[in-house]
């Protein structure tokens, strides 16, 4: 009997659980088996070759140059001391400054007391920006902290850290910090030279007024505090203010509380710059009070009292915009201020001396400090022996910003016959900084000759000889991680791919292309061959397959100085160049061509079609041209005008007419900016357009349709889509043209989506699928509908969710798969610390088959710019993204089996 009631409860416990689990998975979704990664599990690294690594922003005090440096993929900073001769002492590339898996920027630096340099700087090693310094010896040794030291950790992000000496080889520091959330404040803190932070745990509070408190900068007090002046936006950020604090050694507020107003003259007051003596600090700013920006300074003495005219001395209210003040003392009490000026047609440099007494003494305006009928801008000023000053500069004589010095003196005056240039080299010399050290001013600056910026420096004497190399010395050229970007890709036989993308190892970026078999091997060398290698950039690589394992690449291409060509090459199947002639330009006109694209001919060749400038005017037009695959251009030397109406035609989209032409489709603004249409033009593959001259109208409705796509239909017509703001948000709709370019649909189109806020950038799934982002909840999301060829949406007026979820989901790609489905690739930034890429499949019925919001393509470190690839007769999908593990922008790919 026992058995039988034990047996029985038994039966009710087992039919119960069953049961439970029933409904458990009947109420569970279900999802078909997710895509299985058949190359390594965080991707497969298809090109990461290092190269020329950019170096940039070099900061100087001494003989020390401190920059920013991407040879470890992070932005970290390094730093080298360079003798009289301009040799490096601290080897051939510098020290790192204090290396960390994130990037470093906004650096500034000051002498200690013992010949070396203390460095303060943004820090993004914790994803937010922290503010960290570092000190270095006269040696090079690092002093204090190996990864630096943290001088503000708090939550939320601190910038623009400013330094000076704290008297006893220490320092202080101020920034501006976020950490209230509802506005920027000033923080301060101070380090001894031992570094070790004195002051209250993440800073000292300056200010925290109402409304915006930023950019500050600090100057010592000489006896042992610091003045610190900021952009100070408590009276609304239209009436911008500068007002300035006094911190004493253990960091006590001297001024009252959240500061003095050093002007609060009506409109913007803005950008402060300022320099201390031992009676007070001299303050130079931008100020609109007159309509356009002017320079106006002041002098505080160390109480915290004006000494000059109570909202300021004019330094210049000359017309049009004064800006970019740099500032030296005049060794009398009073400043030399030198800034950018363009109250002539051609931007000039001007100076200016205000006396002790706040008496401007170069005239009303300033004077000219080396007229010229080039444009010149930047300037930065330092004092040599006795009262002279060499004044440094970006000139334009040459085409290109170059580098230009010239002496004055108390008066203003040239000193030298003529301004002297820097350096002969051929690429661009910007952010340069100076220092006088011995009888020796040391220029520094980040320089374009080899294609990323490298620092560089000169070095000057007194009579304006240039003392080093004529280009000036390489201070350095590090080899590192470089950027590699821009891939795309096609299909090759035996479910091989075929890539190219642009790859910056020369410090150019070059075209580069691999090809990668079915199991993930790289078949044209572990770093890629070289499309056609020149010394200048080339950008935005297209592909077309050849029919024949090989494929079409076409690109942007700046080595004719002064315009950008479309070239193309073809690569055969082995990865060999086959136009023997090298890479073959498409025109020869001496304008601007840009944002190729390119499909199959359907006769072993390939269309481009791309936006052209040689109008006259200037304005965009649309050209095409057939390359046959012997790269014989097949429609005339200079391609075929698709479109030349007034106003310009961008924003294409091609696609085939399935007879060997194309069709092609643009955003038009020959009805005015404000106003730009959709067209349409269908070309043939002999070169002739089919369609109205000028392009078929596709939607001329009021307000703003731009971003059209557009989709073949099989039957020698195409669809298309595009963003409409007629309805006075913008919206998704579509237009479908018949092999005659007639309208099949409502005239304008209709709309495939007309939530409320934005919907934009549609993109094609396949020949019935649209996908868009779409903000409807307030957040960039990820929404999709089908079109029948007949015009009815198949999904329902509100469409279907492909990722609805906070933060950003966007950049989309998308591909067709079997049985009227899509595939769908997007930049995700749900993570909150990095983007990353996820997928979704979608059939014809707009049920997805993967996890709900997408299946996440696993990476080290983030991921963006996904491109797609289908390859359905094996049953498998490629993605390629750029790769951000080790900080660095490398190309990686997966291959996924599918069901």
């Amino acid at each position: 009997m026992m058995k039988k009631r034990f047996l029985l409860s038994f039966l009710i416990c087992y039919f119960f659980a069953l049961n439970c689990s029933l409904l458990y998975l009947l109420s569970s979704p279900t999802h078909a088996q997710e895509p299985q990664p058949l190359w390594p599990t965080n991707g497969l690294q298809i090109n990461n070759t290092l190269g020329n690594s950019p170096q940039q922003n070099p900061k100087i005090s001494g003989r020390i140059i401190v920059w920013e440096d991407a040879r470890s993929g992070y932005l970290n900073l390094y730093a080298q001391k360079l003798d009289e001769e301009g040799k490096p002492l601290w080897g051939k590339d510098g020290v790192a400054v204090a290396p960390s898996a994130g990037n470093q920027n906004f650096h500034e630096l000051i002498e200690d007391d013992q010949g070396g340099v203390i460095i303060v700087w943004q820090d993004f090693r914790n994803e937010d920006s922290d503010i960290y310094a570092q000190r270095i010896s006269s040696q090079g040794d690092i002093l204090w902290e190996p990864k630096g030291v943290p001088i503000c950790k708090e939550a939320a992000g601190q910038f623009a850290p400013a330094i000076t000496t704290d008297g006893a080889g220490g320092a202080i520091i101020a920034w501006h910090d976020y950490r209230s959330s509802t506005g920027e404040d000033i923080y301060a803190q101070r380090i001894t030279k031992e570094g070790k932070t004195v002051w209250r745990e993440n800073g000292v509070l300056i200010c925290d007024a109402p409304g915006t408190q930023w950019y500050p900068k600090i100057a010592s007090d000489h006896v042992g505090g610091a003045i610190i002046v900021w952009t100070d936006g408590r009276e609304g950020a239209s009436n911008n203010n500068i007002f300035g604090q006094r911190i004493d050694y253990s960091g006590k507020i001297l001024w009252e509380k959240n500061g003095i107003a050093i002007c609060s003259a009506s409109q913007n007051q803005e950008n402060p710059a300022l320099l201390s003596d031992v009676e007070g600090v001299i303050v130079v700013w931008e100020d609109n009070r007159n309509g356009n920006p002017d320079l106006y300074a002041q002098k505080i003495n160390y109480k915290g009292e004006k000494i000059w005219v109570s909202e300021g001395v004019a330094v210049t209210t000359a017309s049009f915009s004064q800006k970019s003040p740099s500032l030296a003392e005049d060794g009398e009490g009073g400043v030399v201020i030198v800034w950018t000026d363009e109250q002539t047609e051609i931007t000039q440099i001007y100076g200016q001396r205000i006396t002790k007494e706040g008496i401007p003494a170069w005239g009303e305006n300033g004077r000219a400090l080396a007229k010229s009928s080039f444009k010149q801008e930047n300037p930065l000023i330092i004092k040599t022996e006795g009262k002279e000053w060499i004044v440094i500069w970006n000139d334009y004589r040459r085409g290109f910003p170059t580098l230009f010095a010239q002496k004055i003196n108390l008066s203003g005056v040239s000193l030298w016959d003529e301004a002297v240039p820097l350096s002969q080299g051929k690429g661009n010399q910007e952010k340069a900084c100076a220092a006088f050290s011995a009888s020796l001013a040391i220029i520094a600056w980040q320089d374009l000759s080899s294609g990323n910026f490298d620092i560089y420096a000169q070095g000057l004497s007194l009579s304006g000889k240039i003392l080093w190399k004529e280009k000036g010395n390489v201070v350095c050229e590090a080899i590192g991680f470089v950027a590699h970007q821009k891939a795309n890709l096609i299909s090759a036989p035996q479910a091989e791919v075929i890539l190219a993308f642009e790859d910056a190892r020369s410090g150019y970026t070059n075209i580069y292309a691999q090809k990668v078999d079915g199991a993930g091997t790289l078949l044209w060398g572990k770093d890629g061959i070289a499309v056609a290698k020149v010394k200048a950039h080339q950008l935005n690589p297209q592909l077309v397959s050849d029919g024949k394992g090989g494929a079409f690449i076409i690109w942007e291409d700046q080595r004719y100085q002064g315009f950008t060509r479309i070239y193309a090459q073809r690569m055969g199947t082995n990865g060999k160049r086959l136009w023997e002639k090298g890479s073959i330009p498409l025109t020869k006109i001496n304008a601007n061509q840009s944002m190729p694209k390119a499909i199959p001919d359907q006769a072993g060749g390939t269309l481009v079609v791309w936006v052209d400038e040689r109008d006259s005017l200037g304005l965009k037009d649309l050209y095409a041209q057939r390359i046959s695959p012997t790269g014989e251009l097949l429609w005339g030397k200079n391609g075929l005008a698709i479109c030349t109406e007034n106003g310009d035609q961008s924003d294409f989209s091609i696609t085939s007419d399935d007879q060997g032409g194309l069709i092609i489709t643009w955003t038009d603004y020959r009805s005015g900016e404000r106003n730009p249409d959709i067209y349409a033009q269908k070309v043939s593959r002999e070169g002739k357009l089919l369609w109205k001259e000028g392009g078929t109208l596709v939607c001329g409705a009021p307000d703003v349709q731009r971003s059209p796509q557009i989709i073949s239909d099989g039957q020698g017509g195409a669809i298309i889509a595009w963003t409409d703001k007629g309805g006075g948000s913008y919206d998704i709709y579509a237009q479908h043209l018949n092999a005659q370019g007639q309208a099949q649909w409502l005239a304008d189109g209709i709309p495939v989506c007309q939530h409320a806020r934005t919907q934009q950038n549609p993109i094609f799934g396949n020949r019935q699928i649209i996908i868009w982002e779409d903000y409807r909840l307030g957040n960039w999301d990820i929404f999709a509908n089908a079109l029948s060829l007949q015009g009815k949406l198949l999904w329902g007026e509100e469409g279907v969710a492909i990722a609805s979820l906070p933060q950003t989901q966007y950049a989309l790609q998308a591909t067709a798969w079997k049985n009227g489905g899509a595939i769908v690739a997007w930049e995700d930034y749900r993570s909150g610390k990095h983007y990353e890429v996820y997928l979704q499949k979608i059939n014809g019925e707009g049920t997805t088959s993967w996890a709900q919001n997408g299946y996440l393509v696993k990476t080290l470190n983030g991921a963006r710019n996904p491109k797609l690839l289908a390859q359905p007769s094996n049953n498998s999908l490629v993605v390629v993204w750029e790769d951000y593990t080790g900080g660095g922008k490398a190309i990686y790919g997966q291959r996924f089996g599918l069901e």
